[in-house]
């Protein structure tokens, strides 16, 4: 399969997810490449029983991936501003995701699981 090719193998989005009840959407999609990277930073998610912290309490977690950053956001952004011009005008879309939004009820919204990239 194309997964095990040496040379890499095609990129068609980028999806960033938070864990919020409400607030914000099941998806959207951004504006552009600087769109996207902000919504990347801005990510925050609810945290649960199996987070440091507050359940329920709101942390931002930048990319999701702060636990994971060895080094200063700040260049981890920059990074991935910087990113885009390797990339060219055929630049991955990005998206932000939110499967855990619930509706009025609590009831989740999305499926979630192997659904989870229909949605695209």
């Amino acid at each position: 399969p194309d997964w095990e090719n040496p040379n890499g193998v095609p990129i068609d989005a980028f999806i960033f997810g938070g864990r919020r009840a409400s607030m914000v959407p099941l998806i959207h999609e951004a504006f552009s490449w600087e769109h996207g990277v902000f919504m990347g930073s801005i990510i925050s998610s609810e945290q649960t029983a199996a987070a440091e912290g507050s359940v329920g309490a709101v942390r931002r977690d930048p990319f999701a991936m702060l636990p994971f950053c060895g080094y200063n956001m700040g260049d981890y952004f920059d990074h991935w501003v910087k990113f885009r011009k390797r990339l060219g005008y055929d630049a991955p879309k990005v998206f932000y995701v939110n499967w855990f939004r619930r509706d009025k009820d609590g009831k989740f919204l999305w499926p979630g699981f192997g659904e989870n990239s229909r949605v695209l």
